[in-house]
């Protein structure tokens, strides 16, 4: 029976032919498998670049480790239509080729392995699993990056918030609360001030003067040019006594007088906070140094378990620093570059 061919009688023709609408998972399909492609020459994407993610495995000793060369395809076994007929599964065959290296000995084995079956893509973007076709359905998830939205919105008064969304890891959120403090949940955990994960991150943002120097512009002032309303960057100690007069990143307010009969000649101090943002952040913040909050951090993120400086550490760089654990990727450092 042949085809019958489509007669159009409307007047008003079509303004561009109908795309291609499986090319988006052909081409995808295509990219992830690089079949076509010698094991040499392939990029890091898909396949190879998940191989490459888990190579090489080493033992527990460190003495022995297998190295990834590179994976091939064979043809397969069945058409398509014995495959449908026998219900089998249409694929190729997948072989990776490794090397096995040993710390006390020169030779090197090198050899193919299989691995299992990889279905074939054929024409209408369909696959053939167990003799029955099956297809690919497409859903939306949140693009890795950053967003920023409105949490809320009081008169005239509105409180910001933000996302940081990994292709891979633990989510951060950060928001601003109604007494102007900027807070950070990792994963839906409890909320923690933003200058302890800041300090957390890094040991050169572990003191108060740090943080503030990294988002206010100070200056270094004769005691007697000092206004009420300045904000001391450090904590302002007496020399004689020891007695700290003012803690570090709070305002100077009546205790200027005891700063001048003090000894004290000079001080860093910010001479107009525009934004009290980071300032109210901090006086929340009970934190004095980076490896106090690695550990308040620490049992917030493994309530119950004994605190420990060195799990701490651990954690937190297996949390935010390795690669294979957290990374924005491609898509989400160009949407954090833009913004």
């Amino acid at each position: 029976m042949g085809i019958k061919p489509i007669r159009d009688f409307g007047k008003i023709k079509d303004a561009i032919d109908v795309p291609n609408l499986i090319e988006v998972q052909r081409a995808s399909y295509e990219r992830f498998l690089q079949a076509d492609v010698n094991y040499q020459k392939r990029k890091l994407n898909g396949l190879e670049a998940l191989f490459k993610e888990i190579f090489p495995i080493e033992s527990y000793d460190k003495t022995m480790g297998l190295e990834y060369i590179g994976y091939e395809l064979d043809k397969p076994r069945y058409n398509p239509s014995e495959c449908r007929e026998l219900r089998l599964t249409y694929g190729y065959p997948l072989k990776i080729r490794c090397r096995l290296k040993r710390k006390d000995a020169d030779d090197v084995a090198e050899q193919i392995v299989y691995l299992a079956e990889i279905p074939v893509m054929i024409g209408g973007g369909e696959f053939i699993i167990n003799g029955a076709e099956r297809v690919i359905v497409n859903q939306l998830h949140r693009s890795p990056g950053v967003d920023f939205l409105v949490e809320s919105k009081e008169g005239d008064r509105m409180l910001h918030g933000g996302r940081i969304i990994p292709e891979r890891g633990s989510w951060i959120e950060i928001s601003v609360t109604r007494k102007d403090v900027l807070i950070v949940r990792i994963d839906q955990s409890s909320k923690i001030p933003a200058t302890m994960f800041l300090r957390a991150m890094s040991e050169d943002y572990g003191k108060v003067e740090q943080i503030l120097r990294l988002f206010y512009e100070t200056k270094t002032v004769a005691v007697d040019k000092l206004d009420p309303l300045m904000w001391a960057v450090g904590p302002i100690v007496d020399t004689e006594s020891g007695e700290i007069i003012v803690e570090g990143g709070t305002q100077i307010g009546d205790r200027i007088g005891q700063i001048e009969r003090s000894s004290i000649k000079k001080i860093e101090v910010i001479a107009k906070a525009v934004d009290p943002l980071v300032l109210n952040t901090l006086a929340e913040d009970d934190c004095e140094s980076h490896e106090e909050a690695l550990l308040k951090l620490y049992a917030r993120l493994r309530p119950g378990n004994p605190p420990n400086v060195d799990k701490a550490k651990t954690l937190f760089n297996e949390k935010f620093y390795d690669a294979d654990r957290y990374r924005l990727g491609r898509v989400g450092r160009f949407r954090l570059n833009r913004k």
